[in-house]
């Protein structure tokens, strides 16, 4: 429903501003530079007053753990990750997004969609049901992340989600039909920090990297591919 109501509303904001649709609810905020933190929308919320704490948000993190995202967005996406790995506009270790931990995450795609994101403006829809049930969770299978068979009993608690059950759906279902959802404009706004934000401050903090780099890349003899990023990072 969240892609029926605002990849395809009417506001052509959201069809701009929009990347993608998580179907994973976060239990922390993980780009804080001192670390991973505990962290709820449905907290932050409503010791904001916000009129209902278990709304739908829109945040600049995009989520790995389960996501739809839109072809035109990861089209740009692409050139962009081009552009930065081929390092004809910048260095590699040029830090874009001040104050993140992502700018140590040397070999994850991740990090340069957070560049991405930020120099845009752009956002995800994040479900926010309560005990965060979610439509996909995190296995914490064992691998580069989780070391062991100890290290995933230890992470457990701060990644598993419960997901979503039949009967789950059809209560919450209900209550849709009797609420609605929010519109695109009263959607709340979360930034990369996890704290209540806008989208026109979003898009004001990344505007005068994007100008840099657009402004660089014009003088450059870059690739073609570097072309539709910079071109579609013009929304203001």
């Amino acid at each position: 429903m969240n892609i029926l109501r605002y990849r395809y509303s009417t506001s052509s904001l959201s069809r701009e501003l929009l990347y993608g649709v998580s179907l994973y609810s976060p239990k922390n905020v993980e780009l804080r530079p001192l670390g991973r933190q505990p962290w709820s929308a449905q907290v932050l919320f409503e010791e904001a007053g916000l009129p209902s704490k278990a709304t739908p948000y829109l945040s600049s993190t995009p989520c790995s753990w389960g996501a739809v995202y839109f072809p035109e967005h990861w089209r740009e996406f692409h050139d962009y990750l081009i552009s930065r790995q081929s390092e004809e506009i910048v260095p590699l270790d040029t830090i874009i997004v001040p104050d993140v931990r992502s700018n140590r995450w040397k070999k994850s795609w991740k990090r340069f969609f957070i560049e991405f994101a930020w120099l845009k403006g752009s956002v995800m829809v994040y479900p926010n049901f309560d005990n965060f049930v979610s439509f996909s969770t995190n296995h914490l299978e064992i691998g580069s992340h989780v070391a062991d068979a100890s290290a995933k009993a230890r992470k457990k608690s701060l990644f598993v989600v419960p997901l979503m059950t039949l009967e789950d759906g059809m209560t919450y279902f209900l209550q849709l039909l009797d609420a609605g959802l929010p519109t695109w404009e009263d959607l709340p706004v979360v930034d990369l920090h996890g704290h209540l934000s806008s989208l026109e401050e979003i898009q004001l903090k990344g505007r005068d990297k994007r100008s840099e780099l657009c402004a660089h890349r014009s003088r450059s003899r870059g690739n073609v591919y570097s072309t539709s990023w910079c071109e579609n990072l013009s929304i203001l």
